[in-house]
């Protein structure tokens, strides 16, 4: 943790608490995601894991890119780059998209999603929730569940 300031939360969910962080020295914005180990199975820190190996790998315009992961004695943290938005949050807010910001989100999508698949990877949790928007309207894929 010595290489990442804190700033503030951004997110919580099941999986644990996301927060937008600085990397010292540096003024590169990141999101830092801490997934508690307690009350997880082995199996279930393995699957975790295993995710992180995966989008470790992973060179896409439209999926986060990973930058760092580590264990503490009490969590997983995972360092990505960081989204502005939340496409849940977008639409829960404005209640719909026009169709043309639609378009360009699905594109977006099926480019990520294509990437993945001739990966031999499947996103095994695909909802607004884990579909973040960038800068200037860029799509964002994340949470591979």
């Amino acid at each position: 943790m010595n290489a990442y300031h804190v700033l503030e939360p951004v997110g919580e969910g099941s999986f644990g608490r996301v927060y937008r962080g600085r990397k010292r020295f540096s003024g590169q914005v990141v999101a830092l995601k801490f997934i508690p180990k307690v009350g997880r199975s082995e199996k279930e820190l393995r699957s975790l894991r295993r995710e992180i190996e995966i989008m470790r790998g992973l060179q896409h315009p439209n999926i986060v890119q990973m930058f760092d992961s580590f264990e503490t004695d009490k969590e997983v943290v995972v360092v990505t780059e960081y989204a502005e938005g939340e496409l849940f949050q977008i639409l829960e807010d404005d209640g719909s998209l026009p169709e043309s910001q639609v378009r360009e989100i699905a594109c977006q999508l099926v480019s990520a999603l294509y990437y993945l698949h001739s990966h031999r990877i499947l996103h095994r949790d695909m909802k607004p929730q884990n579909i973040l928007l960038g800068k200037y309207g860029v799509v964002k894929l994340c949470d591979f569940g």
